[in-house]
């Protein structure tokens, strides 16, 4: 061989060694280096002729494993979700407040009733009634408050969506821009283009933080991107989302599908593939930061002004409204009962329970209105509940309407009504015939009646709905208001006025009658109310029941343990291994500010477990199957309590369960 060959053929060698060593050198700088992926180069000898004449090195490329990659995109996502949704529960667990904090509703409510059990005992105390006037004040200011909680962390969702939507928008433009330099720079086959593939991962990285995406290799380096459920948002042009920001959210600001209806922002597809397409409308968002965002504003916390709004309607309700049972009324003809009706007003309810001819057993809710649409079934919670509409405009007085409603239920003419006034008493009086022998017979009739300031019942508006001047009672020209009640609610003025209302009902009150106010109390903590199922508790079969304080302390449990769930979901994402199980477990990119890493066995947080296992979630297991809540073999399907401990929402409520993810991967041991 020619020295001169030789030489050539060293030198090669040297050049190839020295780009060898940058790169390991540039691996050994960047170790830590966030989004940096470990390079490799390898050499290929050069021959012509059957000769060896020198070295060459090989294009630069990354170590990178593709299935981990993918699962740890998946992961982000549903981290990103779990974290927001930890983020903003967090916030309105601290506006509730702590159980044995002084500004806590239940706190403030014991106040509120502490000051009436005084004023029971001491009614003609003249700073007492001041007191009690400013203790409901107190209250109705706590639920006001926390109405603004409510909808401020609703607004913030809204305006995140935005900034996520530009976020979002930015980085699909920075991931076109680098995809087409790395087919580019690849194209001549030797130059490395590595460097170009981080930074475009990370972009990919970070849009995986806001939705869960797919990401599809294309010819010559090329990357595509759409949504997990194929919606296209890159592949060679990229799209561009529009959000239409909603500039103030409150109570009665909602998200529907049908635009006519929406006064909520939505996200649209407003030009490349797919233009129009409204991605909250098709479900596209399942998981990541927007669909977290969403579920907040639309869901989570629409249940908790729900729940405020029960609250405040219960309140007023429980004050202003009396109970009225009627009294037996025969005559030689006719068996039935007499009932004072003073005060009726749109939304009272009277109920008859009756027997018809046959022996069979009925009962029907009566819902007082004035004109336009009579109620319907829905106007109470209790399931199979019957309610017919009676028309206070109508000129069939109340009696002779509840009457024909009872006729047309049983098919017969048994059953008479009428109404009569004397002074200020207004009385119904219902009644069955006698004869002949086989007749409809009425069994009972009670109902809930408002009262006013001084009308001589021991009830009274005590709590008003600011928008009306009036206690709430379910309807208001012909509507249910309720939605956003808790911020509207106040003390009546009058009551604020004069305190000595909270004692006397009428004018001929005895200063030491402490009646009213223990009524009322007797009202708040006695008196038993089914809750609709739309504030989040109980079903619509099995609503749940119980006193104003009963619905007071189950609210605040389960505000608390919404929070706690949404904790452990997210805590557990941060720890859990690819299969829910761990042996050893590595980090393949740079953990997120909140993760954690894992190194060695976890066991089960649960004693229910009877191996040392790690749950998917890091929660409880199933301690009746003693099998783990969170991973489950093919073919099992999780029970209902599986899935209600692992934080998944209804396919009614919002048509997905809480994705399975991971955040920190196996290592294979062979």
């Amino acid at each position: 061989m020619p020295v001169s060959s030789a030489l050539s053929t060293a030198l090669s060698g040297i050049r190839t060694t020295q780009q060898q060593l940058g790169v390991t050198s540039a691996n050994i700088a960047n170790a830590k280096s966030a989004g940096y992926s470990r390079q490799t180069t390898s050499s290929t000898a050069q021959v012509a002729g059957g000769r060896v004449y020198g070295v060459e090195a090989n294009q630069v490329t990354r170590e990178i494993n593709l299935l981990v990659q993918k699962q740890w995109r998946t992961s982000q996502a549903n981290s990103a979700y779990a974290d927001t949704r930890v983020t903003s529960l967090s916030a309105l667990d601290s506006y509730w407040g702590a159980p044995n904090s002084s500004s806590s509703l239940s706190s403030v409510y014991s106040a509120f009733t502490t000051t009436l059990q005084k004023l029971a005992t001491t009614p003609g105390d003249t700073a007492t009634q001041g007191s009690a006037v400013s203790a409901s004040q107190t209250m109705v200011s706590r639920l006001n408050q926390l109405s603004g909680d409510v909808q401020s962390l609703r607004q913030e969702a809204e305006t995140n969506i935005s900034n996520a939507v530009s976020r979002v928008n930015s980085l699909l433009s920075t991931i076109a821009d680098l995809d087409k330099q790395v087919v580019a720079v690849g194209a001549g086959g030797s130059n490395s283009t590595a460097g170009l593939q981080d930074k475009r991962d990370a972009a990919v990285d970070e849009l995986s933080e806001y939705m869960d995406i797919r990401v599809t290799d294309q010819p010559g380096g090329a990357i595509a991107v759409s949504l997990t459920d194929g919606t296209q948002l890159y592949d060679d042009v990229p799209v561009t989302l529009s959000f239409d920001q909603q500039g103030v959210v409150d109570a009665s600001r909602v998200y529907s599908t049908d635009d006519t209806k929406r006064s909520l922002g939505t996200i649209r597809i407003s030009s490349g593939s797919g233009s129009g397409i409204d991605l909250f409308k098709s479900g596209a968002i399942r998981s990541g930061k927007i669909a977290a965002y969403k579920e907040l504003r639309d869901e989570t916390l629409v249940d908790a002004q729900a729940q405020l709004d029960t609250i405040a309607a219960t309140l007023s309700k429980a004050t202003s409204t009396r109970q009225a049972t009627g009294a037996t009324a025969t005559t030689a003809t006719t068996a039935g009962y007499t009932m004072d009706i003073t005060g009726l007003t749109e939304g009272n309810t009277l109920k008859v329970e009756y027997t018809n001819a046959s022996g069979t057993k009925g009962a029907i809710t009566f819902v007082a209105y004035k004109g336009g649409t009579a109620p319907g079934n829905g106007f109470t919670p209790e399931p199979g509940d019957t309610v017919v509409g009676i028309d206070l405009t109508s000129a069939t007085d109340v009696g002779a309407q509840i009457a024909n409603a009872l006729n047309t239920a049983t098919g017969s003419t048994d059953f008479s009504g009428s109404v009569a006034t004397s002074g200020a008493t207004t009385t119904v009086t219902l009644a069955a015939t006698t004869v002949p022998a086989s007749h409809g017979t009425i069994n009972s009739v009670s109902g809930e009646i408002s009262s006013s300031e001084q009308g001589g019942y021991q009830a009274y508006p005590l709590f008003i709905d600011g928008s009306t001047g009036k206690a709430y009672t379910g309807l208001t020209n012909g509507t249910d208001n309720i939605t956003g009640l808790a911020s509207r609610i106040s003390v009546n003025p009058k009551v604020v006025a004069d305190p000595s209302l909270t004692v006397k009902y009428s004018s001929g009150t005895l200063s030491g009658d402490g009646t009213r106010p223990q009524a009322i109390l007797d009202a708040l903590d006695g008196r038993v109310y089914a809750y609709s199922s739309s504030i989040g508790m109980g079903s619509s079969t099995t609503p749940f029941k119980g006193t104003f304080e009963g619905l007071l302390s189950q609210v605040v449990n389960t505000q608390g343990a919404i929070v706690e769930d949404a904790k452990n979901v997210a805590d557990g994402l941060r720890g859990a291994g690819a299969d829910g199980h761990s042996d050893e477990y590595v980090q393949v990119k740079a953990v997120p500010p909140k993760a954690t890493e894992v190194t060695g066995r976890m066991p089960c947080r649960s004693t229910a477990c009877s191996s040392v296992r790690t749950c998917r979630f890091c929660r409880p297991c199933d301690s009746s199957s003693r099998i783990c809540s969170a991973s489950l073999p093919p073919g099992r399907r999780r029970t209902p309590t599986e899935r209600s401990v692992l934080g998944a929402r209804s396919p009614s409520a919002s048509g997905r369960r809480f994705p399975r993810s991971t955040v920190i991967f196996r290592t294979p041991t062979f």
